[in-house]
């Protein structure tokens, strides 16, 4: 169940984005996530699908970083050791990275980033 509340989330959270922003190809869905059977797993991850990769990225530099990362997480749900590994390593490489369980919260990050345009 939480799985779907996370999903409702990131729809609410590109939604408002597309309302707000009207560009909605510069923030993009990272489909990593979600249950496969073997065959298609070994597929997408030969094609890149990587481990740990936020949910959500958005393609716009700022003074300050290349671009940002969003992952999305509901109810109790916590970032993996992959998750926060992967999270720092962007931070290190200039890339803004949030933690999000609002759309309050989504948006309050978003118009913060953007300060730095």
């Amino acid at each position: 169940m939480n799985k779907h509340l996370e999903d409702d989330l990131q729809a609410a959270c590109v939604k408002w984005f597309d309302l707000q922003y009207g560009n909605s190809f510069l923030l993009f869905a990272v489909p990593n996530g979600g249950k496969r059977n073997v065959r298609e797993a070994a597929r997408l991850k030969r094609q890149g699908v990587r481990a740990g990769i936020p949910d959500l990225c958005l393609a716009v530099p700022t003074k300050l970083h290349h671009g940002a990362f969003f992952e999305l997480k509901a109810g109790k749900n916590i970032l993996t050791e992959t998750q926060k590994t992967t999270m720092l390593v962007l931070e290190n490489k200039g890339y803004a990275c949030y933690l999000i369980r609002s759309l309050d919260e989504f948006m309050k990050s978003i118009n913060t980033y953007f300060k730095y345009l």
